[in-house]
């Protein structure tokens, strides 16, 4: 797919949505319009534009004013991201010569610095696809976020029809490229349209596909597939505010009345420097008058001025300077902070403690590592095993792309992913376990091997053999050395 002058954006989901169901309305797309709706919430409170971020100023100037946010959101799904997936996680395939092919493909894919990013976004959001394509004979990867992805059809496994929209902008005019996919059979058809979007009506415009992409088919067929070439996958959460969609949610979805609680106190906590700024009561002679150049008098009180002052000593309670300052509140505010930072860790299905607030640092992360029986460790499991499926879901597609291309060959093949689990399990106390389940006759030594290190079966044999072989150059070394002695 060749993009001309083309970029991919954020846009508004909500106006994208529409305008699929107005260009689109023969595909028979889902009344998903309310759910869209949260998908756009969250992104907002992700963002840090949440619906309380603007509050009444009061007084006699009135008004409204942009409150002080802490936007834990952020935090949450950017502590998910930095537990769930690294850059040392292990993407083993049993076939050698493959797993370089994929290597290449995903390093040139941005994979490792644009599925980070992506997955973030997609603990905001609620859900994330990813897809593989061809551009000019090589395969490309494309990494989605729930505001560009809409579900058509789907069953109990996967989703097998949906809707990709891309914001292209040309000529200073703004287009949406609409992808439909469909799967059946073994067989996916790609329909591309795209339409014009004016900003002052809500009515795309359709346009021939040759004016912003020449090379671009409008109906594309690939055959011998055995899944669609994109997969979408969500948190491991069950989406309790739609039952009857495939699409997931986020994981602060149950949580925003808890953010807007923080951000309240926080702000709080930051207006509490500013309210509580020193502040004197002084005689009403100690006040000096200044004419500015418009001839408006000011009062004012010097405190520079270090010369002995004349007071009329007949009233000795007004001769008094008094200090007003208030006493600020800083324990008892970091205090109700840490109190919604457990309550918001539990209901995004960490544990306790996880996250929390001093006055120096702001919002830190525990480092501990974390105990298996703890809620962090059973919700990271969760998650991953979801990403997982999707890595190896793109692998797939990668694979069956590049044999329907001829880059490749058609080969059996097994994926392995294995995550560092080092932020979050003890590796030491991993390696022990597998030893004793493996000297109890509980777990093979090829087992063991790949439980410790992530080796695909074939992998593992091998390196067995390897060890074996070297023990025995050992041993016979060592009867050779006894006879000779």
């Amino acid at each position: 797919m060749n993009i001309i002058e083309a970029v991919k954006g954020w846009f508004s989901k909500m106006t994208a949505f529409k305008s699929v169901k107005t260009a689109l309305k023969d595909k028979n797309i889902p009344a998903l319009d309310g759910y869209y709706e949260n998908i756009k919430k969250w992104e907002k409170i992700y963002k840090g534009d949440s619906d309380w971020k603007i509050v009444s100023r009061g007084g006699i100037k009135g008004g409204t004013r942009e409150i002080n946010q802490m936007n834990a959101a952020k935090f949450v799904c950017n502590e998910l991201l930095k537990l769930t997936f690294s850059e040392q996680v292990n993407i083993s395939i049993s076939d050698e010569e493959l797993k370089k092919y994929i290597d290449d493909v995903l390093q040139q894919g941005g994979f490792w610095k644009s599925f980070p990013e992506l997955l973030e976004r997609f603990y905001a959001l609620g859900g994330a696809a990813l897809k593989a394509y061809i551009d000019n004979g090589k395969i490309r990867l494309d990494f989605v976020p729930a505001t560009r992805f809409i579900p058509v059809s789907w069953d109990d496994v996967q989703i097998t029809a949906g809707i990709f929209v891309s914001s292209i902008t040309k000529n200073g005019k703004s287009y949406n490229l609409h992808e439909y996919h469909s799967f059946e059979n073994g067989i996916e058809v790609i329909e591309n349209y795209i339409y014009h979007v004016n900003s002052g009506s809500e009515t795309p415009v359709k346009c021939r596909l040759s004016e912003i992409y020449p090379n671009l088919e409008e109906r594309i067929e690939i055959n011998g597939l055995s899944a669609p070439t994109f997969v979408y996958f969500k948190p491991h959460l069950a989406n309790n505010i739609n039952f009857d969609t495939p699409l997931g949610i986020s994981v602060f979805a149950n949580a925003v009345d808890t953010l807007k609680a923080l951000d309240i106190v926080f702000d709080s906590f930051m207006r509490e420097f500013i309210l509580g700024k020193k502040r004197i009561i002084v005689p009403t002679s100690a006040i000096q008058i200044q004419y500015n150049e418009t001839g408006i008098a000011k009062t004012y009180f010097d405190t520079n001025d270090e010369v002995y002052q004349a007071f009329r000593t007949d009233d000795t309670e007004n001769l008094k300077i008094i200090d007003n300052t208030v006493e600020l509140r800083v324990d008892e505010h970091i205090s109700a902070i840490n109190n919604l930072l457990d309550i918001l860790c539990a209901q995004t299905g960490l544990s306790t403690g996880t996250l929390s607030f001093d006055s120096v640092q702001g919002v830190k992360t525990a480092t501990e590592i974390i105990s298996q029986n703890s809620q962090t460790y059973r919700t990271v499991a969760g998650h991953q095993n979801l990403i997982r499926e999707a890595i190896e879901g793109l692998i797939t597609s990668i694979i069956e792309l590049s044999v329907n291309t001829g880059k490749i060959t058609n080969s059996e093949y097994k994926i392995n992913i294995k995550f560092d689990d080092s932020i979050i399990t003890d590796k030491n106390t991993d390696i022990e376990n597998a030893i004793k389940l493996n000297a109890s006759g509980l777990i093979s030594k090829t087992d063991a091997m790949i439980k410790i290190f992530g080796y695909d079966e074939k992998t593992a044999k091998e390196k067995l053999e390897e060890i074996v072989a070297e023990k025995r150059v050992e041993i016979g070394d060592f009867k050779l050395l006894d006879v000779l002695s």
